[in-house]
């Protein structure tokens, strides 16, 4: 029988977080949020919940510390919070210490359904990392292939599985799906037959590995997102715009560095912000090169992190199957990153 999600059940665990309980706008105050004094040295510190561990998926990131584009861009410093399997959920974070955060559409938008103060401001990937990865001698290529499978997903992955499944319409009682904790290892044991990960991470670390995956791009296949979308406060953006738009222009610099040069990405990552994990050289800078091609998505001309109406418009769709009824505005507030280009033109190019 398959593992039903509970969506308020998901958000209690993971919005109540610490007491936080939806906090409202006086309450997040009160925390100390890094959006609130910036003090003698400008914004003050640069602090960024990460999605997941220190790999290659945010080398944008370290480029804009390490070159020194945050301290360009008016921050006296940055602290990027690694996250991981077992971490607090981002969104949490994001409402209590941190200034922005990287997150999913699906995961986002479940927040905010539930009152969750939070705005997509920008996105680093115009097409969804996300994917059911199988072992190819028993592949999942198509959403059909799910039929009669195991599918293994992490607690912090749920929202995004369950919209997928409501999108494309299919029949939950002939899915199995079973918790994992960010570890697709299993299904190279049989123990499960397809997990829910990212293209640019678990598969190419399995390949890396000695095992034969098979990946679908659940872009492919009629679901349509953007992908590893920051996140910050309405608050924020109301409040602390100039800060908010500081924070993009440096992202956008970082990201540049990263297309442009993905050896020396990789190499900051398993030499620098990654050292501690002892990553492998080789799966780096192939994950690297992978998100790359997520990044422009076959348009050079793309500019980065910004993505139009019509894009959120179709995220919006995406997601309403699922029992996330938000309007464009709800969710996403592209002001800022569009301006930062107005503003600085060179970006660009």
């Amino acid at each position: 029988m398959t593992t039903q999600f509970d969506r308020r059940k998901f958000l209690v665990r993971g919005l109540t977080l610490g007491g936080l309980a939806l906090a409202g706008p006086g309450a997040l105050a009160a925390c100390g949020s890094s959006g609130s004094n910036t003090g003698s040295t400008g914004f003050g510190i640069a602090s960024q919940r990460l999605a997941w561990i220190k790999n290659t998926e945010f080398a944008g990131s370290y480029f804009a510390d390490k070159n020194g584009y945050y301290k360009e861009a008016g921050f006296s410093g940055a602290d990027l919070v690694a996250g991981g399997p077992t971490a607090p959920p981002i969104e949490s974070d994001v409402l209590t210490r941190t200034f922005t955060g990287v997150s999913q559409v699906p995961i986002v938008a479940a927040a905010v359904a539930q009152g969750a103060p939070l705005k997509i401001i920008g996105a680093v990937y115009q097409r969804y990392a996300g994917c059911i990865m199988s072992m190819t001698a028993k592949p999942i290529k198509t959403p059909d292939d799910l039929y009669g499978k195991t599918i293994g997903c992490a607690s912090s992955s749920e929202p995004v599985w369950r919209n997928f499944l409501a999108a494309l319409k299919l029949d939950t009682t002939r899915i199995k799906t079973v918790p994992v904790q960010g570890n697709p290892i299993g299904m190279t044991k049989g123990e499960i037959d397809g997990y829910l990960g990212f293209i640019n991470s678990q598969p190419i670390d399995l390949q890396h590995l000695g095992f034969d995956v098979t990946s679908m791009l659940l872009a492919d296949v009629g679901f349509p997102l953007v992908g590893q979308t920051y996140i910050t406060t309405q608050q924020n953006i109301d409040q602390h715009r100039d800060k908010v738009k500081a924070f993009l222009k440096a992202e956008i610099r970082g990201w540049k560095d990263v297309l442009a040069n993905p050896q020396l990405a990789t190499d900051i990552t398993v030499n620098d912000y990654g050292k501690d994990l002892k990553l492998d050289p080789k799966a780096m800078l192939d994950e690297t090169t992978v998100g790359n091609d997520l990044i422009r998505n076959g348009d050079s001309k793309q500019q980065i992190i910004a993505f139009s109406d019509q894009v959120a418009a179709e995220n919006i769709k995406s997601i309403s199957a699922g029992g996330l009824n938000l309007a464009v505005g709800d969710l996403f507030e592209l002001g800022p990153i569009r301006e930062v280009y107005q503003e600085n033109p060179t970006l660009a190019a």
